[in-house]
């Protein structure tokens, strides 16, 4: 049954570093499947894509928390703006800052003898900035400086530096093409010999995977809506696909569905899939619009999913 578990989590790049920054961002972009990569409608981040901030009109603040089980936490954090540049009307620029931090808590610590030591607790932390430019009506590029910060155990931290680069090509005012390349330099690097002495401590280096995905996006008629398809490879050989929608069918309701991780290096491609949907409400008050999301997704090893709740702040 280990084995088993084992095999189906590092299908999911589950088992590699950094597998909380894989979860996706924020309810809206998790309830459509994380199928972003070319998404310029509606509420914009530059977690999935760095190129993608110079759509976003307004000042967009989000924060979100989630509800998981087996004592894990995870968090969003984020702000998007574009702004104008000079001599270059058709253009502009933007920039994503993030922070997505994650943990678990309530380890029941043990010495060699079985005797409790204690409670223990890890966290993780990725800080971002993604700054872009519009150099045309149609086509934008970014990229992205991702910060690490993160304890395995007391005295033990990693911090690390690593970059995501992306652009999109409008093709026409209805279909979206996006290409990022994540986790360029991402990597964990532990040194233990505050546990164990200079003797028999020692330092593991843990890399993150690093993705290329290639989405495409259209909006709906009458801006109805906008669904997206995307591909995600990695230098782990893994190939997925992931889909995902949204529909406007009342002014201020929003509702999501996708599905992610359709496994096309396996021979059961839907193995591992997972499926989600979500809903989102937003109404203007002045300049100012407040919104919240919501985002339910089923885990494969335990009973409770994996939900969150998003607050929206937009100002003109």
């Amino acid at each position: 049954m280990l084995l088993l578990l084992s095999s189906s989590v590092f299908a999911q790049l589950g088992g590699y570093a950094g597998s909380f920054t894989r979860m996706g961002f924020g309810a809206r972009g998790i309830s459509m499947g994380n199928a972003m990569t070319s998404v310029t409608y509606g509420d914009i981040n530059g977690y999935y894509n760095p190129a993608l901030s110079p759509f976003q009109n307004e000042h967009l603040v989000t924060l979100s928390y989630s509800f998981l089980s087996l004592d894990r936490s995870l968090n969003f954090v984020s702000y998007t703006k574009n702004f104008k540049l000079p001599n270059n009307p058709e253009g502009g620029a933007g920039f994503t800052f993030s922070w997505i931090n994650a943990g678990v808590s309530n380890i029941d610590g043990r010495d060699a003898d079985g005797f409790q030591i204690g409670n223990f607790s890890v966290f993780e932390n990725q800080f971002t900035f993604a700054p872009a430019v519009r150099v045309s009506e149609k086509v934008s590029f970014g990229i992205g400086f991702k910060f690490y910060y993160s304890k395995l155990f007391d005295g033990v931290t990693s911090t690390s530096l690593g970059f995501d680069v992306g652009g999109l090509y409008k093709v026409n005012d209805k279909i979206n093409v996006g290409l990022a390349v994540k986790d360029l330099n991402s990597k964990y690097s532990w040194n233990t010999a505050s546990v164990y002495g200079q003797e028999n401590g020692s330092i593991t280096t843990d890399r993150f995977p690093v993705l290329y995905n290639l989405g495409v996006s259209y909006l709906l008629p009458k801006e109805l809506g906008v669904v997206s398809l995307e591909y995600e490879t990695s230098n782990q050989k893994e190939n997925v696909l992931k889909a995902g929608g949204e529909i406007n069918f009342m002014k201020e309701f929003s509702f999501r569905a996708g599905v992610d991780r359709f496994d096309l290096s396996s021979k059961d491609i839907f193995g591992n899939s997972k499926i989600m949907f979500g809903v989102g409400f937003q109404r203007p008050l002045g300049k100012t619009t407040l919104g919240i999301n919501y985002s339910f997704e089923l885990e494969p090893y335990t009973h409770n999913p994996f939900q969150t709740l998003t607050a929206v702040f937009k100002i003109l």
